[in-house]
């Protein structure tokens, strides 16, 4: 066989994560034996070229390209946010996530789920009393103490929060959900609230999302910016880009 497909760097990544230069050389040496070394280079720069490896910094490679960000968004957050969108239609700003989106990014898996119900600010007091009508554990804006007392290892709960302005959000299916960027810098900025992501798998969460999927530093850094964390979401960048 003289070309490389999918199938074959999988088997080579099967075992390890990443691969250096050097064994991936190997891995094409035992696959082209009479090839020179420049064109096993070359064929190392084709797989990079059509995502089959990716860099993830100088001399180190993971299979296959970058993914984008794209959670299931369960039935029962699409109906809210569609029933919240119905009753408030003139909201400029809303979006919808789930913590157990972070189980994928974690070492130790979260039992608890936290629907987080974002509006734009003055109108957190409205969401809330129209989502409290429906379900029980609604939390609006929580103190520590109520996240605490209430939320920590209840198995489904809802929190209403002002959503902070020109935060980056996407939609999926006609779902306004937060990207990838906003949930790492909201992460830093509501420790009480995301108290379960601190720590170790906070470092956790940045190394696999800065990993495996694209993320936009630039948007990270802006966003931090505008919520006072930048220095903090910085630190955290770097640290675990070195750890890559």
């Amino acid at each position: 066989m003289n070309y490389i497909d999918q199938r074959d760097v999988e088997d080579w990544f099967k075992n390890d994560r990443f691969l250096t230069t050097s064994e991936l050389v190997k891995r094409l040496s035992l696959r082209f034996p009479d090839a020179k070394t420049g064109t096993l280079y070359a064929k190392l720069h084709r797989l990079k070229r059509e995502g089959l490896v990716r860099n993830v910094r100088r001399g180190l490679y993971a299979a296959g390209s970058k993914r984008e960000f794209e959670p299931v968004v369960s039935k029962e957050l699409s109906d809210l946010f569609k029933k919240l969108r119905k009753r408030f239609p003139y909201l400029e700003s809303l979006c919808v996530w789930n913590s157990r989106w972070l189980n994928e990014f974690t070492v130790h898996q979260a039992l608890s789920s936290i629907m987080i119900i974002e509006s734009e600010r003055g109108t957190e007091k409205a969401v809330f009393e129209f989502v409290k009508a429906s379900y029980s554990r609604v939390f609006i804006d929580p103190t520590p103490r109520e996240i605490d007392n209430y939320i920590l290892g209840c198995e489904k709960c809802f929190v209403v929060r002002p959503i902070v302005s020109e935060a980056p959000v996407t939609f999926s299916d006609d779902i306004s959900i937060p990207k990838l960027e906003k949930i790492l810098v909201d992460l830093v900025c509501e420790k009480d609230l995301f108290v379960s992501f601190q720590g170790e798998e906070l470092r956790n969460i940045y190394l696999r999302a800065l990993t495996d999927y694209n993320v936009s530093l630039s948007t990270i850094r802006r966003y931090a910016s505008r919520r006072g964390k930048l220095d903090e979401v910085n630190e955290l960048i770097e640290q675990e880009r070195e750890s890559i």
